[in-house]
């Protein structure tokens, strides 16, 4: 796809692995890279290999700066700003646990650096097996398992209280499986997928959400609507990149829209007609800015239904473990007064005494209600996040109530992080309880929303951390408690790190041949073999026709090469030159074609019987039919297809109707005779 877009020359281009058809995926952010090649002339073997490392420099750009900034609010809000400071001042600074430096790069840490526990788990593990089982080696340090935290799972007999799944049937059993990446996976995997483009831009609209939420009070209306412009497009980039993202954001932007709007002077009409207003823009902004996109894009199976899996506490815990410790220590800092309130009574065997709003109260006590229902029902990760959520929504309340805080600068910066980990929380509950119709099991649904948790928590927590470390949380515990709560951070932090050191190490070691270290992510095929069908094949053969047709091809004629199976050497010349093809791998483009998957499997019969038939007048009635200009005969295509109906070819050629215009000892291609 990365080549085809460089290649195209329309919108939106076509696909390389369906000839004749349009991308019918949310690949729009290739374009940003391929944009920055085509403006450069750098080959798209290498620039692909830039690409990567650009969205994880944003990502941790972007991160730094979110988290920064709201650290840095909240410090000017106190008059407790760096600027004015000398230079040798200022260095010093920022090494302290109160610059807001510290805290974005704890943001950049957290976001695109670290890993799940399941580092220290295998660690664990391996050293269990050394030691205690006698084990030869040293267990290797699994790659794939840190992206594979859930097990794969059949569906559960639900609880008679658990109405809204359907029964269990033993006689045809559901199966998901599940993947459970986090950021700094998805870079070292580095495959442009499009759940690691989004990233950089998530976080460009949770940025631009923060900064309406503080300026709505004080700027004009160019400045809001200007803002406001700006937000909308960021959040329809969402669509057209990563399409699972948008509902969610646009969700996580109305909150913030209406947080700025209430934190804004004014009368409750006047707050809520701006409020509906700045939606509008928003809403309408992101799908106007992209509408020609939205004309031409087909998507399937929109809806919801009930999901019958759900993620083990522990598994949970494993994966989120250190956000989670951040978040609840920051909460039960910021709650300790309500926690007093309510426990000292008690202690001396008295009730508390009611001081909350009744809203609020009947708000905490269905709250509690529903989270002895889940519990009951056999949802023990839902009921604990709902308890989270509930501190999180009370630790909102006591911010934003009228008379809590008179400083509302402080509220807009402080209550945003609270508004990203209530996000997280409530996508992560969710998951439990509904998936995408048509999924795996629930494999997608879990894993693309299961990185915007991550995503949400990591700014969250970062910022929390940095709030702990820069108050006076530690100077309030006894040295005990003190030390335990220091001690568990670290071995939290340093857990989350053995994934960033093993895992990188044993994802270098994955080559495919014992080459020199390059950014050409096609300079391997100058001396690599491969396997297939039992036939070893020189990948230089295919290295050198594809040269040939990148420098000698213009436009994007439409080529035949073999088609196979998925995770085979399928599909190589439309990768490397950005060529349609008539078909590349069959799962992607059925999935990506649900409701006429069929036609999926008619080409790639028409591509079999093409290479196959040794009938000259259906091979060109077939050939043209699929507007094929350029045939590729290579090591892959002897491998797969009878040399007799590759024979034809050159048959063909003596009559006229194919001309071979390029070979080597490995590849012949033809070019047809017609238009």
């Amino acid at each position: 796809y990365f080549n085809a877009v460089i290649r195209s020359t329309t919108m939106p281009p076509f696909d390389p692995w369906f000839s004749g058809g349009y991308l019918n995926y949310y690949y729009w952010g290739y374009f940003i890279p391929a944009a920055l090649v085509r403006i450069t002339g750098i080959l798209p073997a290498t620039a692909f290999n830039l690409a990567v490392p650009l969205f994880f420099a944003l990502t941790l750009t972007g991160a730094f700066s979110l988290v920064y900034n709201l650290a840095e609010g909240v410090r000017r809000s106190r008059g407790d700003s760096s600027g004015g400071m000398v230079a040798a001042e200022s260095t010093r600074r920022f090494f302290e646990f109160k610059s807001p430096v510290v805290a974005g790069l704890i943001g950049s840490l957290f976001i695109g650096v670290i890993g799940n526990l399941d580092g220290i788990v295998q660690v664990v593990q391996g050293a269990w097996s050394k030691i205690f089982l006698s084990a030869a080696t040293f267990p290797p340090f699994d790659f794939w398992r840190s992206s594979r935290m859930i097990p794969f799972q059949e569906n559960f007999d639900p609880s008679p209280l658990a109405f809204w799944v359907a029964d269990k049937v033993p006689e045809a059993p559901d199966m998901s499986p599940h993947i459970t990446e986090f950021p700094f996976f998805t870079f070292l995997f580095a495959d442009l997928h499009a759940h690691m483009m989004v990233i950089p831009f998530t976080l460009l609209v949770i940025g631009l959400g923060l900064n309406l939420v503080a300026g709505l009070r004080r700027e004009g209306w160019l400045w809001t609507v200007i803002s406001s412009l700006a937000l909308g497009l960021a959040l329809g980039s969402l669509w057209v990149i990563n399409s699972w993202d948008y509902p969610s954001y646009l969700l996580l932007v109305l909150v913030l829209l209406g947080v700025g709007v209430y934190l804004r002077s004014g009368s409750a009409e006047a707050k809520a007609g701006l409020l509906v207003l700045l939606a509008l823009i928003v809403v309408v902004g992101s799908i106007v800015a992209f509408l020609p996109f939205h004309q031409v894009y087909e998507a399937f199976n929109n809806g919801l239904e009930a999901s019958k899996w759900r993620t083990p506490p522990d598994r949970y815990i494993g994966i989120y473990g250190l956000f989670l410790f951040i978040t609840l220590t920051f909460l039960a800092y910021q709650l300790r007064l309500e926690i007093t309130r309510v426990f000292s009574p008690l202690r001396r065997g008295q009730l508390p005494a009611v001081t909350h709003h009744k809203g609020v109260l009947v708000i905490l006590g269905l709250g509690f209600l529903l989270v002895v229902l889940l519990a009951v029902a056999g949802y023990w990760t839902g009921a604990l996040l709902m308890a989270v959520l509930l501190l999180t929504g009370k630790a909102g309340w006591i911010l934003l109530a009228p008379g809590q805080h008179d400083n509302t600068e402080d509220k807009a910066y402080a209550v945003v992080p609270l508004v990203l980990l209530a996000m997280g929380l409530a996508i992560s509950i969710g998951l439990d309880f509904a998936r995408v119709t048509g999924d795996i099991g629930r494999m997608n649904t879990l894993f693309k929303y299961y990185l915007e948790v991550w995503v949400l928590f990591s700014v969250a927590a970062a910022y929390m951390l940095w709030r702990l470390l820069e108050s006076r949380f530690l100077g309030g515990l006894v040295p005990i408690a003190r030390g335990v709560w220091v001690g568990l951070l670290i071995l939290l932090v340093g857990s989350s790190l053995i994934y960033t050191a093993l895992g990188s190490r044993v994802r270098l070691a994955d080559r495919f041949n014992a080459g020199p270290l390059t950014i050409d992510g096609a300079a391997y095929m100058e001396s690599a073999a491969h396997s297939e069908s039992g036939e070893v094949l020189q990948l230089n053969w295919d290295l050198e026709a594809i040269r040939w047709l990148q420098d000698n091809v213009e436009g994007s004629p439409v080529v035949l090469e073999a088609h196979g199976e998925q995770y085979h050497w399928n599909a190589r010349i439309a990768n490397y030159t950005g060529l349609p093809s008539v078909l590349g791998w069959p799962w992607h483009q059925t999935q990506q074609r649900m409701a006429y998957m069929q036609g999926v499997f008619e080409r790639a019969a028409d591509v079999t019987e093409m290479y196959n038939t040794i009938d000259l007048d259906r091979a060109e009635e077939l050939l043209r039919g699929y507007q094929v200009k350029y045939i590729v005969v290579g090591e892959l295509e002897r491998v797969y297809y009878q040399g007799p109906g590759l024979n034809k070819f050159a048959l063909m050629e003596g009559q006229g109707s194919l001309e071979q215009v390029y070979e080597n000892s490995g590849v012949t291609i033809y070019r047809t005779s017609w238009n």
